[in-house]
């Protein structure tokens, strides 16, 4: 959106009632005719705004998008979000990002798309992306931390995106699967895929992919069994708006926290009490092995403790964990 439809835009939110045409246009110094252009371009994109004669121009609603403008309506943080680039459709949003990382992008920049062509989930799977319905967010972040203290980020990431959905409706079992995704139900509700670049002992920058199914009713058949969505399981349609401002209230507010001691310690407890593997036989399958034992628990620095037949206790760092004997 440009500066002159995103400043028309502000100045209907904010208004009372009408503006009048000659008002808009005595703000930015254009005719009513150019006005009346960028009003058909707000229209285009899904704002609906009433043009009355001798009265003006009055905002009845706004779509449920992704856009900078849309989120800042509802957000309050220190730097993440300050920055929010929508697409309409995308390849991906994390691979956007990470470009834009590389460029020189601010710490918090955030990027949005209605729908990707090309998402991605962890291990280069794809990740089902239709058009509005759903939330598709990835943001720059550039801790001063070493390579092995930015590995606990899919952490504290995972745990505030269960706070927000806990907030956003109680009723609902949401469960962890380590290391990053969340179910509902036994269904996959949200992925989230953290790629970071970085030199030998300092990260340059972390990319936190964010993918939630809001309020898609049709799944893919070849993951219908396994994916879920808030609406399925609730019958309620949810804002995407206020949800990815809330998460970015969220993930600020927690990555601060972990900025202080750089470990997980205060977040064990949280993550184990949501946690579906705490307890139950695992298989995990890393690049070089299957390890299978008890899952027992997180460590601080964020690896899976799995206790194996021996009794010996295995810290697990990265991998594909599955319930033994079931597919998951």
């Amino acid at each position: 959106m440009d500066k002159v439809s995103s400043g028309i835009l502000e100045m209907l939110r904010s208004g009372t009632g009408y503006i009048s045409g000659q008002q808009i246009s005595t703000e930015f110094g254009l005719t009513r005719a150019a006005i009346w252009k960028h009003i058909k371009d707000l229209r285009k994109t899904g704002y609906i705004i009433d043009a009355v004669p001798n009265k003006g121009y009055h905002l009845a609603s706004s779509p449920d998008m992704l856009s900078e403008e849309e989120i800042h309506c509802f957000l309050s943080t220190r730097t993440i979000g300050e920055t929010v680039i929508f697409h309409r459709e995308i390849d991906s949003t994390n691979s956007v990002a990470m470009l834009l990382a590389s460029d020189g992008a601010p710490h918090g920049t955030v990027v949005t798309s209605d729908s990707q062509t090309g998402g991605r989930g962890r291990r280069g799977r794809d990740w089902f992306s239709p058009p509005g319905c759903n939330l598709y967010m990835s943001v720059i972040l550039r801790p001063s931390v070493s390579p092995a203290e930015a590995s606990q980020i899919p952490v504290i990431s995972v745990i505030s995106v269960v706070r927000v959905l806990e907030k956003l409706h109680t009723g609902l079992p949401f469960q962890i699967k380590w290391p990053n995704d969340i179910l509902c139900q036994g269904k996959k509700v949200c992925g989230i895929l953290c790629e970071m670049k970085s030199d030998t002992d300092q990260i340059n920058h972390v990319v936190v992919g964010i993918g939630i199914n809001v309020n898609v009713t049709s799944m893919d058949s070849c993951i219908s069994d396994i994916a879920t969505s808030l609406k399925l399981e609730t019958g309620q349609e949810y804002s995407r708006t206020k949800l990815s401002a809330s998460l970015l209230e969220e993930l600020e507010g927690i990555y601060l926290e972990w900025l202080q001691d750089r470990n997980l310690k205060r977040y064990v407890e949280e993550w184990e009490r949501y946690s579906l593997l705490i307890g139950r036989n695992v298989k995990i399958e890393t690049p070089s092995e299957i390890i299978a034992g008890v899952a027992t628990g997180l460590s601080d620095n964020g690896s899976l403790m799995v206790k194996l037949s021996t009794g010996t206790i295995r810290k697990v760092y990265a991998g594909d964990a599955h319930i033994a004997n079931h597919n998951s």
